[in-house]
């Protein structure tokens, strides 16, 4: 099969330039602001570079669960495992009950397979609706986008990348009952579900659209579900509240991970709106028209609707939730679509040309790959960033 043929050696290539890398990582200690649960010695093996950051948390979690009070160190909350939903880590336990296996290993593999399958899956998706070629160079974009590294690391793209695909791909067949599981699992992987309420919308503005009124019954259904989809933002914080007796628990949990003096969420939009906003209002200016040129642009068509609703809602809930930070790049790549932006270009070109564009993909790709990971990912003598 064309796309798990090429999604798999994009893993390969990754994992060898880990390896490549990782040899050249330095010693990180835990009170130089690594945001570290425990030092991590110098040239690390896979199993180690695979859990960078905020993978030994995850780890943390797989091995001794969540705290049942939030640690303070005069009044204050400090960082913690609250921060970190719980899916990612309690497939990685399970993996390793039992095989025996390394919190490394397990959840490289859990996130190796569930991205795999996701790649897999969004070619299906696209393949009904825009042809197989559509559907093989825009899963390769993906795969071979900046940051596609995690998607073998213990992160959770790997995960929600699977999940947002399941719900997308509901969707468009109408499994309504799917995509509410799907949606409730995703709750419980990353805090992006709240982005699918646009998505909803307008899946249901476009059947009326096709369709003409829908019966009071269907409203209904679609009604809950996006009601249901709204409120399921809440459930970990709730969790959180629950079983630490504070209500607001995970919030407190994650101003502990802002290194300022005021303890401020400081998003792109705000950033943005701020006095010393110009360069990043340009920067941010070209991106959000970029990503509605892409999906606006006639071509497009060979997208469904709700993979072109998702990308445009995803990318303004970033944009209004997440921290100017380096990690926006591998937040980024459930934009999904968006990292193809010529969807049918080449689509009726000879074998050779296609495969030349596939190839020029990947190629491309896998270099800016090995870039992202020694800029972002793996702390080495030439840089001093982190993500």
């Amino acid at each position: 099969m064309p796309p798990l043929v090429l999604v798999l050696l994009t893993r390969l290539a990754d994992a060898w330039m880990l390896l490549r890398i990782g040899a050249d990582q330095v010693a990180l200690d835990v009170g130089q602001g690594f945001y570290l649960v425990e030092p991590v010695p110098a040239a690390p093996g896979y199993t180690d570079l695979v859990t960078n950051w905020d993978g030994q948390w995850y780890r943390t979690i797989a091995e001794q669960g969540y705290p049942t009070e939030l640690p303070r160190y005069d009044g204050e909350v400090q960082q913690n495992p609250w921060a970190f939903f719980p899916a990612l880590p309690a497939l990685a336990r399970l993996l390793m009950t039992l095989t025996g296996a390394s919190f490394g290993l397990a959840a490289s593999t859990v996130s190796l397979v569930a991205s795999t399958v996701a790649l897999v899956l969004l070619y299906r998706l696209l393949a009904r609706h825009g042809g197989r070629y559509v559907a093989l160079v825009t899963t390769t974009a993906i795969s071979a986008a900046p940051a596609g590294a995690i998607l073998q690391t213990s992160y959770t793209e790997g995960l929600s990348l699977l999940l947002v695909v399941l719900v997308l791909d509901a969707l468009s067949r109408r499994r309504y009952g799917a995509v509410a599981v799907w949606v409730l699992l995703l709750a419980l992987t990353r805090p992006v579900v709240l982005a699918l309420v646009p998505v909803l919308l307008v899946h249901v503005w476009w059947r009326w659209r096709a369709e003409g009124p829908l019966p009071h019954r269907e409203l209904l259904r679609l009604g809950g579900l996006v009601v249901l989809t709204g409120l399921s933002f809440g459930l970990w914080p709730l969790v959180a509240a629950v079983v630490t007796g504070e209500p607001n628990a995970y919030l407190l949990t994650q101003g502990a991970w802002v290194l300022t003096e005021e303890r401020s969420w400081q998003t792109w939009l705000g950033q943005l709106l701020g006095v010393n906003g110009a360069t990043l209002a340009a920067d941010v200016a070209v991106v959000v028209l970029l990503v509605l040129a892409i999906v606006l642009q006639p071509a497009a068509r060979a997208w469904t609707p709700e993979l072109r609703a998702w990308a445009v809602s995803y990318g303004a809930f970033l944009l209004v939730t997440a921290r100017p930070t380096p990690s926006i790049t591998r937040y980024g790549l459930l934009l999904l679509v968006v990292w193809w932006p010529f969807p049918t270009l080449g689509a009726r070109w000879h074998r050779a040309g296609q495969a030349a564009v596939l190839g020029g993909v990947l190629v491309v790709g896998l270099l800016l790959q090995h870039a992202w990971l020694e800029s972002s990912f793996l702390l080495t003598m030439r840089r001093t960033a982190y993500p």
